[in-house]
C-alpha cells in the first residue's frame, strides 16, 4: 500500500519577526516541517539567521511580486512596480496578470534575483511557491518555470488541490459551478503539462470557507483531513504567526495566524498523524525513502 505523507509548510517566513519566530516555534515544538522565505521583506535577513537553529527545517522560496519592493532596481522591473518603486498590491497585480500587462522578462528576472538572494547567502531553496499563488496565472507561469529551471530548483508547490470534506463544494464555494470546475481543471492541467517536469506533491489540502480565526474550527478541519487522508503525498500550507507590534495591527489575517500556530503545536493533532501512520516530510524528501516519521519527535526538533 502506498504511504501517506504530508509536507506541513508555512508561508511568509521573513515577512515579520513575529511570523518568523512562530515558524520556528511550530517546527521546534510542533509538526511543521517546511517553510517558504520572502526574501525582499524587512525580516528576511533575520529569518535567514534563524535557520541555523533549525537544521531539519526545509526552507524554500516564496516568490513575491505583490508585496514590498523588488530585489532588482525598480528601473529594471517597471511593469511590476508603482510610481514609488513598490510592487503593485495584490488586487492590482492580479488584474495586471489577468490582462497580460506585466512583462514576462521582468518577472523572470525578479524571480531569479529572489532565488539568487538566498543562494548567495548559502541556502539553496528546497522548493518554490509564490505569494498569493501569482505563479499559476498564465502570464506568470512561463517566467516562473524558466526561473526555476535556470536556478536549479527541482520542486514546486502542487497546483492541484484536494478538498476536505470532499462534499464541501456545493455548500461552501462562493461562485458558479462552471467557474469552480474551470479552476479545478486548469490547476490539474498545469500539474500534468507545464509543471510536469518539476517534482511536487500529489495535491494540496484545501478546506471549505469558514471561521479560520477560530482555533477549534481550524483544528477540527485539519483533524478530519488527517483521519480520512488517502495514500499519496500532500502539502498542508499554513500561515502561523505571533503578535508583532510592528506588523500585526495592520495584518488582516493575524487571528488566523495565531489560531494555526496553536494547532501546529497541538499534541492531539500530532497524535492523529501518528495514529493514521502519516509521515511528516519536507520538500527535500520528495521522491526519497529517508522521510521523517510523525511518531519520532526528534525528526522535527532542531
Amino acid at each position: 500500500m502506498k504511504e501517506k505523507r504530508i509536507i506541513v509548510n508555512a508561508d511568509d517566513f521573513g515577512m515579520s519577526k513575529g511570523i518568523t519566530d512562530a515558524v520556528l516555534v511550530a517546527h521546534r515544538y510542533g509538526f511543521l516541517t517546511s517553510t517558504s522565505l520572502m526574501v525582499n521583506l524587512n525580516c528576511a535577513e533575520y529569518a535567514l539567521a534563524q535557520v541555523a537553529r533549525a537544521p531539519r527545517l526545509g526552507v524554500g522560496v516564496h516568490l513575491n511580486i505583490c508585496e514590498g519592493r523588488p530585489v532588482l532596481p525598480a528601473s529594471e522591473v517597471r511593469s511590476l512596480v508603482d510610481p514609488h518603486g513598490n510592487f503593485h498590491r495584490p488586487p492590482v497585480m492580479i488584474q495586471k496578470l489577468w490582462r497580460w500587462e506585466v512583462a514576462g522578462k521582468e518577472m523572470e528576472a525578479e524571480f531569479r534575483a529572489q532565488i539568487s538572494w538566498m543562494k548567495q547567502r548559502g541556502l539553496h531553496p528546497t522548493h518554490a511557491d509564490s505569494h498569493h499563488h501569482t505563479h499559476i496565472y498564465p502570464a506568470a507561469l512561463g517566467p516562473f518555470v524558466r526561473a526555476m529551471k535556470a536556478e536549479g530548483i527541482e520542486r514546486v508547490r502542487a497546483s492541484r488541490f484536494s478538498c476536505w470534506p470532499n462534499s464541501h463544494r456545493n455548500r461552501d464555494y462562493k461562485g458558479s459551478m462552471i467557474r469552480w470546475l474551470a479552476a479545478r481543471m486548469y490547476r490539474t492541467i498545469l500539474q500534468a503539462t507545464l509543471l510536469a517536469g518539476i517534482e511536487s506533491p500529489d495535491s494540496r489540502l484545501s478546506f471549505p470557507a469558514g471561521d479560520d480565526c477560530n482555533r477549534n474550527y481550524v483544528r477540527e478541519r485539519w483533524m478530519q483531513a488527517f483521519v480520512h487522508l488517502g495514500p499519496g503525498t500532500y502539502e498542508l500550507a499554513c500561515h502561523p504567526g505571533l503578535f508583532d507590534p510592528d506588523f500585526s495591527p495592520t495584518d488582516r489575517i493575524r487571528p488566523q495566524r495565531e489560531a494555526e500556530l496553536q494547532c501546529l503545536t497541538d499534541p492531539a493533532l500530532r497524535a492523529v498523524l501518528e495514529q493514521n501512520e502519516i509521515q511528516l516530510i519536507s520538500y527535500g524528501a520528495l521522491g526519497r525513502r529517508d522521510v521523517m516519521r510523525a511518531s519520532a519527535e526528534k525528526a522535527i526538533a532542531s
